[in-house]
């Protein structure tokens, strides 16, 4: 079903030139590369070709067929995260609150960026946990809100010019359960909690996690990083990153549950570029749209060579089975579903909300033509047929290339 559903998605937005129109013509050039990324790079080549076989739609009633290849389902892909992304969604439509939501993010200071390419999953990890214990802890203080939050966490670890820039995105609740859970606390509708006090935190608690694993020996260094096998390097880079304000930034809140999908649809399942930035690519180099933050109402254009376009796109493939989205406080998975009954009874909210809400989400697609993926387009026939095709058999002549 999700595959019908992909290969309609991309006849109404077939962008020029693909991601893997770059990779396709040099693999040749990609030396050095780790394995988890020589599997990005093939399942990228791989998908919707012959290789990934294919399905067959066949209408009984007006005789509509179509035959399209099958998606590498890869989350690397530019190709294979929107209907990923759709059906994230929906579980999420009833977990939504009626309450105010900010949007809040964590950034690693640009001295960390090379020793977290060679050690992602453990300093990834901390990240997620600093970050987690600096809103928990933070929004607990009964100076600040003296609540218990929830929060959705979303690792990017891109800037717009694809080089390394690991940060977390928070959507938090704009309040939280009191300790002994029998009311709401709301925050501010402007504020939530001082910036400063975030960084500081989030600082401390970084670097003290990163120091135990270093002490624990966890940590691997390669090449031009060996140096800091070394304590006192290592130290020294410690006391830099100390002496720095770590970046919390927080944007304005949402102004209400519709804006807080919205967000959602847009960070949750991006990858590092998508293939609609890519405006051209020839034998030496490929052109892409970006926004410079120093100018942030300027698309700009960046031109890079092909080797370092694939070594920028590459140097953001995440360890196998990490998971990049993560929930917390009264959104932790173990508990969600009670505290989300509770809070919506303390609101007097209880319900879905109004099915309308989730057809205002412009994420570039009407989910209500999904509502019946397998109605045929020509006679709205309801009984539409679904054939899986081997990949021996495809029949390149009755690919549909529209």
């Amino acid at each position: 079903m999700e595959r019908l559903k992909e290969t309609q998605y991309t006849k109404y937005s077939k962008p020029k030139y693909e991601v893997a129109d770059v990779f396709r013509d040099n693999t040749h050039k990609l030396t050095g590369i780790s394995y988890p990324q020589w599997l990005v790079v093939n399942a990228i080549l791989r998908c919707r070709t012959k290789k990934m076989g294919g399905h067959s739609l066949f209408c009984p009633n007006c005789g509509y067929k179509e035959i399209s290849y099958n998606s590498c389902r890869n989350r690397h892909c530019p190709k294979c995260q929107t209907m990923k992304k759709i059906k994230w969604l929906q579980d999420r439509f009833t977990e939504i609150l009626p309450i105010k939501y900010f949007h809040i993010v964590f950034t690693l200071p640009s001295q960390l960026n090379r020793i977290v390419l060679q050690n992602k999953k453990e300093l990834y990890d901390i990240l997620f946990k600093s970050a987690k214990e600096t809103l928990e802890e933070a929004a607990l203080n009964p100076k600040n809100l003296g609540a218990k939050i929830g929060f959705i966490a979303v690792l990017h670890t891109w800037g717009q010019n694809l080089m390394d820039h690991p940060h977390l995105h928070c959507v938090v609740t704009g309040g939280g359960l009191s300790k002994d859970k029998t009311k709401w606390i709301s925050s501010r509708d402007d504020y939530f909690i001082s910036v400063k006090l975030l960084g500081k935190l989030f600082r401390g608690k970084y670097l003290y996690y990163l120091n135990e694993l270093y002490k624990g020996k966890k940590l691997s260094f390669h090449g031009k990083l060996s140096k800091y096998k070394e304590g006192a390097h290592f130290q020294r880079l410690l006391s830099e990153c100390y002496s720095k304000d770590w970046v919390v930034y927080t944007k304005k809140p949402f102004s209400n549950p519709a804006a807080v999908f919205q967000y959602l649809g847009r960070y949750t399942h991006r990858v590092a570029i998508s293939n609609h930035r890519i405006i051209n690519i020839s034998r030496e180099d490929v052109s892409f749209l970006w926004k410079d933050y120093k100018e942030p109402d300027k698309k700009k254009i960046m031109t890079v060579s092909i080797d370092e376009f694939m070594r920028r796109f590459l140097l953001h493939v995440l360890p196998k089975g990490f998971q990049r989205i993560r929930f917390y406080g009264i959104f932790s998975n173990r508990y969600k579903k009670e505290n989300i009954a509770l809070i919506k009874r303390m609101l007097n909210c209880e319900g879905n909300p109004q099915e309308e809400l989730f057809y205002k989400i412009p994420i570039n697609i009407d989910y209500r033509k999904y509502k019946d993926i397998t109605e045929c387009p020509r006679c709205h026939n309801p009984h539409i047929q679904i054939i899986e095709i081997p990949v021996e058999k495809i029949n390149k002549s009755l690919i549909n290339t529209s």
